[in-house]
């Protein structure tokens, strides 16, 4: 049986009997509640340190949880694995954290690139930004991940290109270049990406990239792959090319490097 999995606001306790786990009062209430766990049930506690246990219930109330704390479970290293994806539409954009999340993606950047057709003021990107997060925590207690991707604010996409140094290969896929662009395996070849690289997939919103974004990208080493000679929408675009982007990279049942 799957158990009930749990993220603490903290790192995850040292072994022992009793222990106050730090959940936030949402759990407590859902632990409580909602699952009506008792003395004796067993679940899952991961803490933000990407590390997870399972653990004994103790006591449970609306204030304070105890557990009896098992040792970390030691899990296989992940491919380190960004997307970028370009706001879109609210049930868009919310399936593509979901399924980008159950992917393993390590963080998710919401893009506000030109031809965005959501385009969010400071207060509808503060609201939407609290949706976001609290999707990605759902997916990943869903999909049994040890942590919960980082989701960022929406930045810009000069933003995005001041970070993307910070990659071993920035791969973008783009519908216009679809007929002379390479697949993702065959970049991450050219790259000579092992399952250790960090990756950052960038994809487009639903009106796609304006040309001059993409040679931006280009400029700054990203490179241009296709994802078949159909155009995707965003969404499927973007949980097309992560999973690619994982297989090849060992993850997902996998190829690996």
């Amino acid at each position: 049986m799957t158990l009930h999995r749990f993220f603490l606001e903290g790192p995850l306790p040292e072994g022992g009997e009793g222990v106050e786990l730090a959940m936030s009062r949402t759990d407590r209430h859902h632990l409580v509640h909602v699952l009506r766990l008792v003395d004796g049930d067993r679940i899952v506690v991961a803490g933000r340190d990407g590390r997870e246990a399972e653990a004994t219930v103790r006591s449970a109330t609306l204030e304070r949880v105890t557990a009896d704390v098992g040792p970390a479970i030691e899990r296989p290293r992940r491919p380190r694995v960004v997307l970028a994806a370009g706001v879109a539409r609210r049930e868009r954009m919310e399936f593509t954290i979901q399924k980008s999340t159950e992917l393993g993606v390590a963080e998710i950047w919401p893009l506000a690139s030109a031809r965005c057709v959501v385009r969010l003021d400071e207060d509808r990107a503060g609201r939407r930004g609290e949706r976001w997060r609290r999707i990605a925590e759902e997916a990943a207690k869903q999909s049994q991940r040890p942590d919960v991707p980082l989701v960022r604010d929406a930045m810009s996409v000069n933003e995005l290109l001041a970070e993307a140094g910070r990659f071993d290969v920035v791969l973008v896929p783009w519908e216009e270049a679809a007929s002379t662009a390479v697949g993702i395996g065959k970049a991450l070849d050219a790259h000579n990406a092992s399952a250790d690289a960090a990756v950052l997939v960038v994809v487009g919103p639903e009106g796609g990239f304006e040309p001059a974004e993409v040679a931006a990208l280009q400029d700054a080493g990203a490179s241009i792959v296709s994802l078949g000679d159909t155009v995707l929408r965003t969404e499927t675009a973007a949980v097309v090319a992560v999973a690619l982007t994982a297989y090849e990279l060992g993850a997902l049942g996998s190829r690996g490097r």
